[in-house]
């Protein structure tokens, strides 16, 4: 099958995601676990003594940092996660043989590896910062609800304290927001890419490839005598709000590149064989 059909797809979603309904149930129950448990390590057994309800107020921000933290890494797993159902030849030929095009479970496997996970690590977090909120009054603490304090570290406001026109302010926040979102799929395509491309291990080979290149990348960047400091966006009351054009090719070779590597995953899911005991998909 290579043409798209909009009602297979969303019979092959509703199918795969049926069928994992174990799987999802299981992950909902680890993680509400370690949220929880880490929720409590922060707020009761990390500081016993709390002089006021600021100081737990703080606590309670600490472990949401922490399962901020925690979210970001569920989600580069989940991505290098994308094809877990190709573990052994057995899944892969019923999942080769699944009666819909190449790009229709792709696209599944994407929704689900993303969006899905997504959903069930904010459900767990949600689950188990409820838990705690109403087990602090047993602890002798007010309660304090860290939900609104991870989805605001989510989304961060990106604009800089300048004293700049409102103008100049909404042009930055727009900047800001376009380089976090290009940023944010720019190393999610890369940990998909990750997991298309290898077979085994795929998010630990991953992040060692990609911390490696960033290594080397700073190395050199390091040894170049640049001839003046590069500002990437600066205010002055004399020309306003001025960006570097470098800031601009950033953008640009950063959302190509983004592009790329999904092209380049899904090229690598078109080639996948039933029967391969390499470390690698081609």
């Amino acid at each position: 099958m290579k043409n798209f059909d909009l009602h297979r797809f969303g019979q092959t979603f509703k199918s795969q995601l049926l069928m994992g309904r174990n799987f999802w149930l299981k992950l909902f129950a680890i993680f509400f676990l370690v949220l929880f448990f880490a929720e409590l390590l922060f707020t009761e057994v990390g500081g016993v003594n709390y002089n006021g309800q600021e100081n737990y107020g703080m606590a309670v921000d600490n472990a949401t940092g922490f399962c901020t933290f925690f979210f970001v890494i569920s989600m580069l797993f989940g991505a290098t996660s994308i094809f877990s159902v190709l573990k052994d030849t057995r899944s892969r030929i019923s999942y080769l043989m699944f009666p819909a095009s190449n790009l229709e479970k792709y696209l599944n496997s994407l929704i689900l590896s993303t969006v899905v996970v997504a959903l069930v690590t904010f459900v767990a977090f949600f689950c188990a910062d409820t838990v705690r909120t109403l087990m602090a009054p047993a602890f002798g603490h007010e309660m304090v609800w860290g939900v609104p304090s991870f989805i605001s570290s989510l989304t961060p406001d990106t604009t800089y304290s300048i004293s700049a026109p409102d103008t100049d302010k909404v042009y930055q926040w727009w900047l800001g927001t376009f380089m976090a979102v290009g940023t944010t799929l720019f190393f999610h395509s890369l940990y998909m890419l990750g997991g298309t491309a290898f077979r085994r291990q795929q998010f630990l080979i991953t992040s060692m490839i990609i911390v490696c290149s960033m290594i080397i990348i700073v190395s050199i960047l390091g040894h170049i005598d640049f001839k003046e400091n590069i500002n990437l966006m600066t205010y002055n009351e004399q020309d306003g709000l001025v960006v570097h054009p470098a800031l601009y090719v950033i953008m640009v070779v950063m959302y190509l590149l983004t592009c790329f590597n999904y092209w380049l995953s899904y090229r690598i899911f078109c080639r996948v064989q039933a029967v391969n005991n390499k470390w690698l998909n081609v």
